[in-house]
């Protein structure tokens, strides 16, 4: 994997300093972006500290890292991303020891955003209100969520225009520092060629329109010149806030494990009940939890009668549904099977078999109810969950009133039957 990189950490027309820190890794692994929040001094001391101790955490174990990147199997990229979140709260430890040795340095915090790249993967670990960018031709993507309360109230189902007057829709919720715990959003997604990532404060994506914008202003320029445009961008806009920014960009992607792109399963989760209605951002959350599996034709894929503890999509091939050895259905791809095993782990009710090659996604229920701890996406999948299973009750219940109706019926026209023949 060949990447290039660039990083800017700009001046600010009415401070004295900027209290961002950047760190980029020399062999295009690891880059850093942390915004202090506090005064010029503790906010510049708190993203200081929060990139050189991720850098001290992760150097260390970065052949260890690498390892896991390169290992296909899913509990490895589980390890993978539980060692970008203990770097992040490795660095929330130390802004407690930082805040508990001065009195003067209450409230000490930074918001972070981890990119790690290998194998043509990005790994992202995020807490605060930074974005990272994914730009590809003249368009982009914004891959991270805003941790502040404009986003805490959109998730509450508050409308635009609510949200747009009220005073602290732009105060941060999530940092590290402010709870000794914080909730760290992992997500990953998988890379092209002549991808560019930009990782940047809100001094800078304040301004921006939205994701296409930023594309436009990036243009085909190489990464430090790219970053330092951008951080006069902001600066010639207003200047006030802190400025900073990462510019990479991907020469050669490498080989990746997947060969179903991050947009291709995003497409094929829309499609279970789910993960229905989640953003784009919520979808990369989801997306550390999926793994691929391919199967021969005459393969059982599932057996009737086995236990159920995961979700399979079926995105290439056909699969051929039997019952007690009675054929059922035919499943194309598109298709999905086993949703409720992410709740109730029941034994299986068929078996399902491959007809021919096929390629499936595999979500396993103990990774599922992970993401159902906390935060606003655990809201969104709980609620799906919640609706689902009404729905299907609802349906259970109108059957079983329906076939009531007809038992009824049927007696009544019996006992009609009984009588006439007497």
């Amino acid at each position: 994997m060949r990447v290039r990189s660039g990083g800017c950490v700009g001046r600010i027309k009415t401070r004295q300093t900027n209290e961002d820190c950047i760190a980029i890794d020399p062999n295009g692994s690891f880059f850093i972006l942390a915004a202090g929040m506090g005064s010029n001094e503790s906010g510049a001391l708190a993203s200081r500290s929060t990139c050189e101790t991720i850098v001290r955490t992760l150097v260390p174990k970065r052949e260890q890292i690498d390892a896991l990147a390169s290992d296909a199997r899913p509990d490895a990229r589980k390890m993978l991303m539980a060692a970008l979140r203990d770097a992040l709260h490795q660095a929330e430890r130390e802004i407690f020891k930082l805040a508990g040795s001065n009195r003067s340095l209450k409230g000490l915090a930074s918001t972070c955003d981890l990119v790690y790249l290998a194998n043509g993967t990005a790994y992202i670990a995020h807490v605060g209100d930074s974005r990272v960018y994914l730009l590809r031709g003249d368009t982009g993507r914004q891959l991270t969520l805003d941790h502040n309360m404009y986003e805490y109230l959109r998730a509450q189902g508050k409308r635009e225009d609510e949200i747009a007057y009220n005073p602290y829709r732009e105060r941060i919720v999530r940092a590290l520092g402010m709870s000794g715990n914080a909730d760290i959003d992992t997500l990953q997604f998988d890379l092209r060629q002549g991808d560019r990532i930009v990782i940047c404060s809100s001094g800078l994506h304040r301004y921006l329109q939205n994701a296409t914008h930023l594309a436009q202003l990036y243009r085909s320029v190489e990464p430090q010149r790219a970053a330092e445009f951008l951080t006069n961008f902001a600066y010639e806009h207003n200047g006030e806030a802190c400025i900073s920014n990462i510019c990479i960009e991907i020469s050669d992607p490498g080989m990746r494990h997947s060969s179903i792109e991050t947009d291709s399963k995003i497409t094929a989760l829309e499609q279970i009940c789910f993960f229905r209605d989640l953003s784009y951002q919520e979808m990369l959350q989801v997306m550390p939890i999926t793994f691929e599996r391919t199967f021969e034709p005459g393969k059982v894929i599932i057996r009737e009668g086995d236990e159920g503890d995961e979700l399979f999509i079926l995105v290439e091939g056909a699969c051929e549904v039997t019952n007690s050895g009675v054929k059922l259905a035919k499943l194309e791809a598109g298709s999905s099977f086993g949703e409720l095993s992410l709740v109730d782990r029941q034994p299986r009710s068929a078996t399902v078999t491959a007809l021919m090659p096929c390629r499936v996604l595999i979500i396993r229920a103990a990774d599922f109810e992970k993401l159902t701890i906390s935060g606003s996406l655990a809201v969104k999948l709980l609620w799906n969950v919640v609706h689902e299973l009404s729905e299907r009750l609802r349906r259970s219940s109108d059957t079983i009133r329906t076939q009531g109706v007809q038992l009824l019926e049927l007696s009544d026209t019996l006992e009609h039957l009984r009588h006439k023949s007497f």
